[in-house]
């Protein structure tokens, strides 16, 4: 009755669970960043703003070729805003003024003013984005034009070919993929996901495909049957659903990198299962399976306390999900009456090894140690594949694209960030304030063109009629019903281009192409925030190990509680040492599987010190399943999945040997110390 009460209740939770999922977050930066610092906020927003931009470089022998290309893509154009851009200037032509027009007024040169509008009166290339009649000095064509140098040169000739390029922003660049062809290149974080996600999706589904052969191959021919494959994978399938239905009432999202480290509830959840079929019965059994899941919750339980989110997220999943499983294994598993024969393994004879194995851990450990090398550069998690390599190269080669850096700018209203903007006086940057003016400096703009037109429209103005000049000097803009501004003033915030630069209603950013004092350059700051992780890390290991030990002493005695985290230390240690010296730079994500080294190893030595011989190949069946599947998954072509899998193998293989050297079964009792 127990029993069919748990699995109602499960049942119901998961099932509340999943009414009310939470969103799946995907962007790498945002499983690490502080959820309280808004600076950092501020990074992710910035670099946010690209991870939907897409680049199709068009590639061709001749311009009627390259025009041809072109109109293939053209549904996939941005949105543009030109044409609404360009009736706020027709409609408010007095508002705008460059830094330039502004100081000649200023200084009253009014000979460079005639000069100047005469010249794009009278260019046969020329147009009139408000005309004469309304704009005789024509500033709404300056003040449009003045970011022109910041602009992509439309077809270049380079090499003997001609070039272009056609920016997009989407969230399925599959369609854009799919149209692809000789000629025809592509860049952008949106490709590279795309490309990287399902080239993984593949690796990582192979290696699902021969870890689960190995099992089955293992159980066949361990225990001469696959039936004992279905409640195992029950335990499994328990554990991460508790792990992640209590993460869904706990986090808002759920970041995609939980998943990818709370894989280990399957090597776990595989070791306690396995330790019931093989060690059910012994007396010791649950005393073993309490401390082991104890012990290996504390471990992942250290990680809540850190500020780093996802860190958090493999705390709650990974605990629950242990949890889950230890229900499980404890409940539901004698439901199945299943008669487990086991083949056993040959017992191996080392004692001459021994010595020689520690010996090159520590020689490993000692040398390793001081060639480490960190690199935390985001880019260092990825390595693109050729292609995308070689279109990002043409891409910088025939475009030459500058890239900024950013400043940050806040207030109370876009009108206030529109006021801090003007007063920085960039000229070579671009934000909001290259588009729009602030209401203040509109009606400053007005008055000085009015300075103007009393002054000098009479003399410039000849090729119109008295009426019209009269008509300039005393008009005022009535486009606009009156709200907060007066007619004549533009409200800022209704401006079509205020997205593309404002993070939130109250700050925006300034993209700057000569770095400032008070400049972020987005790869550095984001380096930074990795190096602080890793930092902070480094605290927590260390930490949990000092945890662990205090509660493993309490409960087998000090030099037990020795032998238990030793395996793990030095498991953890030599992974990233012997990394270390075949030259692999040491990113977070080593780093962070040193979490899981700690909670698959403590596992192995507690069950060989608490059980009986049974409890050996049991051990041994996890570490092998456990290890081949990391071993694999270092083979995947992610490099940030790889650095785990690599990692994780070297780790708990290592972790495993130490504690076959060291630990004898004692059934769990203290030694005296």
């Amino acid at each position: 009755m127990k029993r069919i009460g748990f699995i109602i209740l499960s049942l119901i939770f998961f099932a509340a669970a999943f009414l009310q999922a939470k969103p799946v977050e995907t962007e790498l930066l945002k499983a690490f960043i502080t959820p309280n610092s808004q600076a950092e906020k501020n990074i992710v927003k910035i670099a946010g703003m690209s991870s939907k931009k897409l680049n199709i470089i068009l590639e061709a022998d001749d311009f009627d070729t390259l025009e041809e290309m072109k109109s293939e893509f053209e549904e996939f154009k941005l949105q543009s805003y030109a044409d609404e851009v360009v009736e706020v200037y027709r409609n408010y032509p007095a508002n705008f003024l460059t830094e330039e027009d502004r100081n000649l007024i200023k200084a009253k040169d009014y000979k460079t003013l005639e000069q100047k509008g005469l010249e794009k009166l009278y260019n046969p290339l020329g147009f009139y984005v408000s005309p004469p009649d309304k704009d005789p000095y024509l500033f709404a064509n300056d003040f449009l034009m003045q970011n022109q140098k910041f602009q992509e040169e439309n077809v270049i000739n380079y090499n003997g070919k001609f070039y272009s390029v056609i920016h997009v922003e989407t969230d399925n660049p599959a369609k854009i993929i799919e149209k692809q062809k000789p000629g025809v290149y592509l860049t952008g974080t949106p490709v590279h996901s795309y490309v990287t996600s399902t080239k993984s999706n593949t690796e990582i589904n192979i290696i699902c495909l021969i870890s689960t052969l190995a099992i089955i191959l293992l159980a066949r021919f361990y225990f001469k049957s696959i039936k004992i494959l279905f409640p195992i994978i029950l335990s499994i399938v328990f554990g991460i659903l508790m792990g992640y239905s209590v993460s869904t009432f706990v986090f808002d999202k759920i970041h995609i990198l939980t998943f990818v480290f709370s894989t280990s509830l399957i090597g776990v959840s595989l070791d306690y299962s396995l330790h019931y079929y093989l060690t059910g019965k012994e007396k010791g059994f649950k005393k073993s399976l309490t401390s082991s899941m104890l012990t290996t919750v504390t471990a992942f339980g250290i990680l809540a306390f850190s500020d780093i989110e996802v860190l958090r997220q493999i705390a709650v999943f990974t605990s629950f999900g242990l949890i889950g499983v230890y229900l499980f294994v404890l409940i539901i598993l004698p439901m199945f009456k299943l008669e487990v024969s086991s083949g056993g393994f040959k017992k191996l004879v080392y004692p001459k090894i021994k010595p020689y194995f520690f010996a090159l851990i520590l020689v490993v450990i000692l040398i390793g140690g001081f060639k480490i090398q960190f690199n935390d550069n985001l880019k260092n998690l990825y390595n693109p594949p050729k292609d995308l390599a070689y279109a990002e190269s043409l891409y910088q080669k025939v475009f030459s694209p500058k890239s900024p850096e950013f400043i940050i700018t806040t207030g109370k209203n876009i009108d206030e960030i529109l006021q801090k903007e003007e007063e920085l006086n960039l000229d070579n940057a671009i934000n909001l304030s290259r588009f729009v003016s602030s209401s203040s400096r509109q009606k400053e703009n007005i008055e000085l063109v009015k300075s103007l037109y009393d002054a000098d429209l009479d003399n410039y103005a000849t090729f119109l009629n008295k009426e019209n000049i009269q008509k300039l000097k005393n008009r005022k803009l009535e486009i606009y019903p009156p709200q907060i501004y007066p007619p004549e003033i533009y409200p800022p915030e209704n401006f079509p281009l205020k997205s593309e630069f404002m993070l939130d209603n109250n700050t925006s950013c300034t993209l700057v192409f000569e770095k400032t004092k008070d400049s972020i350059n987005i790869a550095d700051s984001i380096s930074q925030i990795l190096r602080n992780l890793r930092h902070k890390c480094f605290v927590l290991i260390p930490c949990a190990f000092l945890i662990l030990f205090g509660f493993l002493s309490f409960l087998y005695g000090i030099k037990n509680a020795f032998k238990i985290t030793l395996s793990p230390l030095l498991g953890a240690a030599f992974a990233v040492t012997l990394l270390s010296l075949t030259g692999v730079e040491i990113n977070l994500f080593h780093i962070l599987a040193l979490f899981l080294i700690i909670g698959f190893s403590l596992d192995y030595s507690i069950f060989r010190l608490n059980s009986g011989e049974n409890s050996k190949d049991a051990v041994f069946l996890s570490c092998a399943s456990t290890a081949i599947s990391f071993l694999l998954l270092s083979f995947t072509s992610f490099k940030l999945i790889s650095s785990l899998g690599i990692t994780l193998f070297l780790g708990i293989f290592t972790s495993y040997l130490v504690s076959l050297f060291m630990i004898k079964s004692n059934h769990g009792k203290k030694e005296s110390t």
